[in-house]
């Protein structure tokens, strides 16, 4: 694996093509971003297996076209091509947050692995937006992105056994985790689990914790 220490534009535009210029990072455009408070840090796993790693750049993730996006400056933000590149690690304060491509499921969407493990269960998050355009009361709707418009995150749960099969969950409800693993080994063991919590809908946190005490 090699660092590469990207160190010019030029370095941008060989990852992917200009996005947008003149970028306001205050706008309403902002809102689909993942980071909303502002650009971070991040590891680049390029495709050649290259890591770039540049303190100059900063990155973000926009959530409804799904595609990483790239500044030195804030003037000029290039969309990286997902061919580009299989994993990145975000930097947010103390905490980093690993993203990588899973081509099998698509080649679009970037996965955030929340466990991973390569002989027991793993636990991976997609997170789509979708714009819901203001409408006025006259039912006319303006062209331009306006700051009524509304922004609902849509996420998707990936649960990856040791099987290597996958199962998709849409609401962390108790009902549908069962669902998810009725054909598993360990299908009792989930019954009883969520059982005892004595919870129907859980939080991520909740789900995360089911998939370590599978994993001991």
């Amino acid at each position: 694996m090699i660092f590469a220490q990207g160190n010019s534009y030029s370095d941008l535009t060989k990852l992917g093509t200009l996005s947008r210029s003149q970028f306001d990072p205050g706008s309403i455009v902002t809102r689909n971003l993942y980071f909303e408070g502002g650009w971070v840090k991040a590891k680049l796993l390029k495709a050649d297996n290259s890591v770039m790693s540049n303190d100059s750049f900063l990155y973000n993730f926009d959530k409804i076209d799904r595609s990483l996006l790239i500044t030195a400056d804030f003037k000029n933000v290039f969309e990286i091509d997902h061919r580009e590149f299989k994993a990145i690690i975000f930097y947010v304060h103390d905490s980093a947050y690993l993203f990588k491509h899973i081509d099998f499921i698509n080649d679009k969407d970037l996965f955030q692995i929340l466990i991973n493990s390569k002989d027991k269960y793993s636990l991976c998050k997609v997170m789509r937006t979708k714009l819901i355009k203001y409408y006025s009361s006259i039912g006319l709707q303006p062209a331009r992105l306006s700051p009524l418009d509304k922004y609902e995150d849509i996420i998707m749960y990936y649960i990856f056994f040791p099987s290597r099969d996958y199962k998709k969950i849409f609401l962390l409800k108790k009902s549908a985790i069962e669902k998810a693993f009725r054909l598993d080994p360990d299908g009792q063991k989930v019954s009883e689990y969520l059982e005892a919590i004595g919870k129907k809908e859980l939080s991520e946190n909740d789900l995360m914790q089911l998939i370590n005490y599978l994993n001991t």
